[in-house]
């Protein structure tokens, strides 16, 4: 047992350095880049001409909560930039920068690149961006190995006046396919580093669970052999002291039968002697009576022991019984121990899986989100340009076209106007969800608030919202607020004309069906508006999904898809009840606090 104890005791030492050298060897690495990447950002900046310095340091700002800063602060103590002292600084939002020379972003913030550069537009602020896409910023650098690459977009480096050293533009990156074959490059040395740090935790942790399986087993073992030890022992003794009392009674026995013998001499001799003397036998008539009483005395005597050795033989069978029970169970529960384990380990495979797939569908509505977002910008400026030349069409040529051309040209204003709203629709739902700083807000206050601001509406169709003190919730005050106004304004605008609008807003704890402990509110709108058939029900709460045309309701179609995606954000649900011709009722729910 000492053996196996001090095998197992180097083993865990051996992992346990394996371990630490593991680690120490990817916090070098980790060091050494950091350290490069704030030597990178110095010889940058060195490299740069500011179309006027007059402050007597050189300031560096970091937006974010990145660890850059520690290490530009500790290069800023051994190193200066253009003969001037450094100092740097740290902004946790964009409206907080000022009075810096340069400022470092990186994109794994989430920071918006054209948002940075509008703000600190014609301040002399110097952007460089990591990881961003290619001509976002004024510079971008993207980790290369043990190294950095960067690009320059020329066009806002002029814009802002910064004249660039030819050393710093020789280096550069001057086409989108080699920078994306860097970043891909770089993105891959990540993800293998990643896997194989994942790879060494799983191989870490399977050698921990057999150890600890190993030390139960042993410790299991060891309380057998324990309880073995102390049964054999208790056998032993038990053993003694029977067959102390077999030769006890054996003695006895003999000491019985000699006296036995001696009487049966003496019965001999007396009987010779009583035909000489009867009063002599008479005398001793007594005292064998006497002897014969203790002979029977002396025979239920070793009756007695007899029984209580059939009883110890009983109870050495009793013991030996209990002890292959013992051995049973110990054996069952060892084998259950195994399949539990079993289980245990495809529970595991299975959650790493799905942590995969979760992070690999975050992902994906990243994307898809960005790219909602920049196809939609992208999209406004040829709508733009259409719409100044309708304009100017309409005002050089107007005279000149008949009534079907003058037409045309309305459709086709119309036609772009209609295209606008969709595409800043659009621009919208992509950013829904995109702060998610949540706050107590009061619902009730957020719904009269709204009512002032649709006051023009109300009054027009002749409407009458009614609704009670609705309650406290944890959540984002400017989506509420935009969920509120899609559900009140699809309620008023739906309606037939000849029927005066009538939405009534209630409010009601329930539980929520997943998680019973957890207590949701039920916010309900029903309206008695014009309904929605059976069949269109299960498509309504997607985007762009409309009934009906602009000539009979106007919109876009894409309201109660803004809806269904504030409620998900919130951890909430969202339906709909609906009969068509008498109205509809839309329900969704959001937890007491999120």
């Amino acid at each position: 047992m000492m053996r196996g104890g001090s095998f197992l005791k180097s083993v865990i030492i051996i992992f346990f350095l394996g371990a630490l050298a593991s680690m120490s060897a990817q916090q070098n690495t980790s060091q050494v880049s950091r350290v490069q990447r704030a030597i990178y950002i110095f010889n940058i900046a060195q490299q740069v001409s500011w179309p006027e310095q007059l402050e007597e340091r050189f300031k560096i700002g970091v937006l974010g909560p990145d660890r850059t800063l520690i290490d530009l602060r500790a290069m800023a103590q051994k190193r200066k930039i253009q003969e001037r002292q450094v100092s740097v600084s740290n902004f946790l939002s964009i409206k907080d920068i000022q009075d810096v020379d340069v400022l470092y972003v990186n994109r794994k913030y989430n920071y918006q690149m054209p948002y940075i550069l509008q703000s600190l537009e014609n301040k002399g602020i110097l952007v460089i961006a990591e990881d961003y896409l290619f001509n976002s910023s004024m510079i971008n650098i993207v980790s290369v190995g043990d190294t950095f690459r960067h690009q320059l977009n020329e066009g806002l480096l002029n814009k802002n006046d910064f004249i660039i050293a030819p050393s710093l533009q020789s280096y550069a990156i001057a086409s989108s396919e080699k920078w994306q074959a860097l970043f891909q490059e770089a993105q891959d040395s990540l993800q293998a580093v990643l896997e194989n740090a994942k790879q060494k935790d799983e191989l870490i942790n399977r050698q921990e669970q057999e150890l600890v399986s190993q030390n139960e087993i042993i410790d299991t073992i060891q309380e057998i052999v324990k309880y073995k030890d102390s049964s054999i022992q208790e056998l032993q003794e038990t053993d003694k002291q029977q067959k102390k009392t077999i030769e006890k009674t054996q003695e006895i026995t003999q000491e019985l039968e000699d006296k036995v013998k001696n009487q049966l001499i003496e019965l001999d001799e007396q009987q010779v002697t009583l035909r000489n003397s009867a009063k002599e036998i008479e005398t001793r008539q007594d005292s064998i009576e006497v002897q014969k009483v203790n002979i029977s005395d002396q025979k239920k005597v070793l009756l007695e022991q007899s029984s209580e050795l059939d009883l110890r033989a009983t109870i050495n069978w009793l013991l030996t019984g209990i002890a292959l029970l013992f051995l049973i169970a110990g054996f069952v529960l060892y084998k259950n121990y195994r399949t539990k384990k079993k289980l245990i380990e495809q529970l595991t495979i299975q959650n790493t899986t799905i942590l995969e797939q979760k992070e690999e569908l975050s992902q994906k509505n990243e994307d898809l989100e960005q790219f909602a977002y920049i196809a939609s910008h992208d999209l406004q400026e040829p709508l733009n340009t259409i719409s100044s030349f309708i304009g100017l069409i309409r005002g050089d040529y107007g005279e000149q076209f008949d009534e079907v051309g003058l037409q045309s040209l309305e459709f086709i204003e119309e036609a772009s106007d209609r295209m606008a709203k969709l595409i800043n629709m659009l621009l919208e739902y992509s950013r829904i969800g995109k702060t998610r700083v949540f706050t107590q807000v009061d619902t009730h206050k957020v719904l009269q608030d709204l009512e002032k601001d649709i006051t023009s509406l109300v009054t027009r169709t002749g409407a009458t919202i009614n609704y009670t003190q609705l309650p406290v919730v944890s959540g984002s005050e400017v989506e509420l607020r935009l969920l509120f106004q899609n559900l009140i304004t699809n309620a008023l605008k739906f309606c037939p004309e000849d029927r005066r609008p009538i939405l009534n807003i209630n409010t009601t704890k329930v539980s929520n069906v997943d998680n019973p402990s957890q207590g949701m509110w039920q916010f309900s709108f029903s309206d008695n508006g014009i309904g929605i058939h059976q069949a269109h029900q299960d498509r309504i709460f997607s985007i762009f999904q409309r009934l009906h045309t602009n000539d009979e309701y106007e919109g876009t179609g894409i309201g109660l898809a803004h809806c269904k995606k504030i409620v998900s954000i919130h951890k909430g649900s969202i339906w709909l009840d609906s009969e068509l011709g008498k109205g509809t009722s839309f329900y969704f729910t959001i937890p007491y606090g999120i």
